[in-house]
């Protein structure tokens, strides 16, 4: 299989589902050594992750993305700080902080996004930030208009790409589906509408088996060099524009620990797309 590069991947666990999900940086890397994963831009987990003590549990989880970032620069080589705007103020201060203090690069937002978010991501765009959103409506076309030096991933539904093709600060996450479950991914006709060099692949762990993902992109009547863009190619200038050091490593990474494949990829029996294990 070629090389893959995530812009998706959260670290970190999210209680309020049942069961909990989640992933430590050590389970993260036995996952990518056997799916062939090389680097990713790491993010604290979605919605429901702990916030008992504020923005000091903010704080605490984007800490631990820097610390990934800090012992595997090689395979985590950006990070991307949580947002909360619920906490007003004190949250973006905790975004400027993060940015400035633990070396992480932007911010990640997750749903529901809406205004509340934007003084945030000012305070991101301020320093040239790259932004995952997780939005894909009218508000992302004001949000990349309102921030032109801000970099922007949104997921590739279909309103996305038929809505946001003429902004050149936002690239195009290709994750489980397009659309709605089972709606299916058309490689080619998403470059004819959004370009070929701005499709980027998003595992969107631990909530998703990402490996189903992957075989549609092997599978794919798409052209290979397509699909090398989609898979690593084309992310890569998108993490040296924030981290010009970095280099596609020459290897896949060296798992630090041998797991149940059981346990590794355990699933929402409802749902055989999704994964339920935290270490």
């Amino acid at each position: 299989m070629r090389p893959y590069i995530d812009c998706h991947n959260h670290i970190g666990l999210t209680i309020n589902r049942v069961p909990p999900v989640g992933q430590n940086t050590a389970m993260c890397l036995s996952r990518f050594a056997e799916t062939n994963i090389y680097a990713a831009i790491s993010m604290p987990t979605a919605v429901g992750s702990l916030i008992t003590r504020g923005v000091d549990d903010i704080w605490d989880q984007n800490a631990v993305i820097a610390r990934a970032g800090q012992a595997f620069p090689d395979r985590f080589p950006i990070g991307l700080a949580l947002i909360e705007p619920r906490f007003g103020q004190r949250g973006i201060e905790e975004v400027e902080r993060a940015m400035s203090e633990l070396g992480l690069v932007g911010i990640v937002g997750h749903p529901p996004v809406r205004e509340d978010a934007i003084p945030f991501i000012e305070a991101a765009a301020a320093r040239g930030g790259l932004c995952n959103l997780h939005l894909h409506d009218r508000l992302m076309a004001d949000i990349a208009r309102m921030f032109p030096t801000a970099q922007f991933i949104v997921h590739a539904s279909t309103y996305a790409t038929d809505n946001f093709a003429r902004f050149d600060n936002i690239w195009f996450e290709v994750v489980q589906y397009p659309d709605a479950r089972d709606s299916e991914w058309d490689f080619t006709a998403l470059a004819n509408k959004v370009g070929q060099d701005r499709i980027i692949f998003g595992a969107d762990l631990p909530y998703y088996d990402y490996r189903f993902l992957q075989r549609i992109i092997e599978e794919a009547g798409c052209s290979e060099d397509l699909k090398d863009r989609i898979a690593y190619r084309n992310i890569v200038p998108l993490i040296q524009h924030y981290n010009p050091d970095w280099q596609l490593p020459d290897e896949a990474i060296q798992t630090p620990r041998i797991y149940d494949p059981e346990e590794l990829w355990a699933h929402n029996p409802q749902m055989p797309d999704r994964l339920t294990v935290y270490a």
